[in-house]
């Protein structure tokens, strides 16, 4: 390993899992108002027809993205008990921050683009 890889590992080690998950976490929330206003701007244009498959998709991608959020930067661990601790905590947390999400979209939407 040369001095310059050593120094970019120890640049990318140096988040901690933590700060990854919270910033992963963040930024999955914050998808779900700017993807609302987004693809009300487009259907409200008629570039876009919203159905009920097209929402679904939508939900199906965000609730795909927050599985791999957990799969990729909840810590693994030995214990069964502990991992089962996790899971429930983060799906706990991630289905109020997902309601905030939702929240915020809906104010954020009729902020933009009116009722």
């Amino acid at each position: 390993m040369t001095a310059q890889n050593s120094r970019s590992t120890a640049r990318r080690d140096s988040m901690n899992a933590g700060l990854r998950l919270v910033l992963s976490v963040l930024t999955w929330v914050v998808s779900i108002p700017v993807l609302n206003v987004l693809l009300t701007g487009l259907a409200r244009r008629q570039v876009l027809t919203l159905t009920g498959t097209g929402v679904a998709l939508v939900a199906c991608a965000l609730l795909l993205w927050a599985g791999l959020i957990y799969w990729w930067q909840v810590p693994a661990t030995p214990s069964i008990a502990r991992r089962v601790t996790y899971f429930i905590a983060y799906v706990a947390v991630m289905a109020l921050l997902g309601l905030i999400g939702v929240w915020a979209a809906f104010w954020a939407t009729v902020a933009i683009h009116g009722l």
